[in-house]
């Protein structure tokens, strides 16, 4: 039986006072792509998974591709 795990999501306020980080740097790592998030009507849901590696590796993690982003395509 195949069982799927699912992320831990937690808005902005939450994530904050979990992590111990500010609210508005919760927010500026969203929105740069340095931690996974997606937006859920009004609110923003966090990753904790991507924020805990963040935590942990700093500025070493990629950054998130921007779901909707336009990239461009070589033409070969």
């Amino acid at each position: 039986m195949n069982t799927t795990n699912f992320p831990t999501m937690n808005t902005i306020t939450q994530a904050a006072a979990t992590s111990g980080l500010a609210v508005y740097r919760i927010r500026q790592l969203c929105q740069s792509g340095r931690i996974k998030s997606i937006r859920c009507g009004r609110r923003t849901l966090v990753n904790m998974d991507s924020l805990a590696a963040y935590l942990n590796d700093g500025d070493a993690v990629q950054p998130a591709p921007a779901v909707g982003s336009i990239r461009r395509v070589d033409e070969s």
